[in-house]
């Protein structure tokens, strides 16, 4: 077995220098190459980190050819992770690539088809996903610590002053942040999505011109009921960035700020009558952690690669797809002015 996962990072824009700065630290990983369309991006890169120029490549293909190299970080847009994941895997690579999987299902399903005609790895980045609390609450939640699950809430609004692309999105909270919020609901539920009605709207006072603002209610399986609220243009009185939750079972509620206040209060046992029952406070045990985000997903990435898959990955595709699915059908919705089936 290699000791160390030979990688090529393509994109090398602001976002990969997360991901550079793991793959140089860890000792599971070797930095092979860095890619980008703009070859003064991936020297630059390599010049942040104070990499040597030989590791820039012109193209994919040089770099897995010349290098041998065993994995991909696709750090690209999302209008591009089709077209750099296929290859990739095409190549003899495995791939964890940056959320959205894609921006269409049609290219979603693409890369779906590649990775199994492959036989390689290949997962996406859900970076909230491996946080203490949501790991805490999604182990909580499947070992019935407040009974069968019965709905989920979550608030997220952040007056965030991006500038740039996002303020030119149609539906800029939906498209490019939602997916980690619908991403955790899936988590912590452990069901899917069924369908979908979401209503998106710009309030006057919005510096967006898409729909900075949405509320949707997804209808899971299992019976379960899914509700988010957002908006990107809320000023004061922020949640997290992990959002506000409530999630309802059948003998109690869990509430979370996203951040240090995690409370659950169950029915306390023995109770046959009274117009409103009687609820003890339960601690939720918090699993320890030794990284979270980008750092816990890379790191996993590579003991799964190096271990021929005896470590699972975090967000394999054909679980990822569905939270894209989610994102995809709110949007389709916001825009008819109907529930929708979830699809992918």
């Amino acid at each position: 077995m290699a000791s160390k996962m030979k990688t090529v990072v393509v994109g090398c824009g602001g976002m990969a220098r997360e991901w550079v700065k793991h793959a140089v630290e860890l000792d599971t990983i070797e930095l092979v190459g860095l890619v980008d369309l703009n070859r003064d991006a991936a020297v630059a890169m390599a010049d942040w980190f104070e990499l040597s120029h030989d590791l820039v490549f012109d193209s994919l293909k040089a770099a897995v050819e010349a290098t041998g190299a065993d994995a991909v970080f696709d750090v690209t847009v999302p209008v591009a992770h089709d077209k750099v994941t296929i290859e990739a895997l095409e190549l003899g690579c495995h791939v964890l690539g940056e959320k959205p999987m894609s921006d269409t299902l049609d290219k979603a399903r693409a890369m779906v088809a590649a990775a199994k005609a492959s036989g390689k790895t290949y997962a996406v980045t859900q970076t909230r996903r491996p946080l203490v609390g949501f790991k805490s609450l999604e182990k909580f939640v499947a070992a019935d610590g407040i009974g069968d699950l019965a709905e989920l809430h979550s608030d997220f609004y952040i007056g965030a002053h991006f500038g740039g692309f996002r303020d030119a999105m149609a539906h800029p909270l939906v498209l490019d942040m939602a997916i980690h919020t619908f991403d955790n609901a899936r988590q912590v539920s452990g069901a899917d999505p069924v369908s979908v009605y979401c209503h998106a709207w710009n309030p006057k006072h919005s510096w967006y011109d898409g729909h900075a603002c949405a509320t949707a209610i997804f209808e899971m399986t299992d019976g379960v009921v899914y509700t988010y609220r957002g908006s990107w243009c809320n000023e004061g009185c922020d949640t997290t960035w992990e959002a506000d939750w409530r999630i309802v079972g059948a003998k109690g509620t869990i509430t979370w700020d996203g951040a240090d206040a995690m409370k659950c209060e169950v029915v306390t046992p023995g109770q046959t009558e009274g117009f409103i029952r009687e609820k003890t406070q339960v601690d939720i045990p918090l699993i320890e952690m030794a990284d979270e985000g980008h750092g816990y997903l890379i790191r996993q990435f590579a003991e799964h690669v190096l271990s021929d898959g005896a470590v699972s990955v975090e967000c394999p595709y054909e679980d990822n797809i569905k939270s894209l699915a989610m994102v995809l059908a709110a949007v389709e919705s916001a825009d008819a002015g109907r529930k929708v089936e979830v699809v992918w």
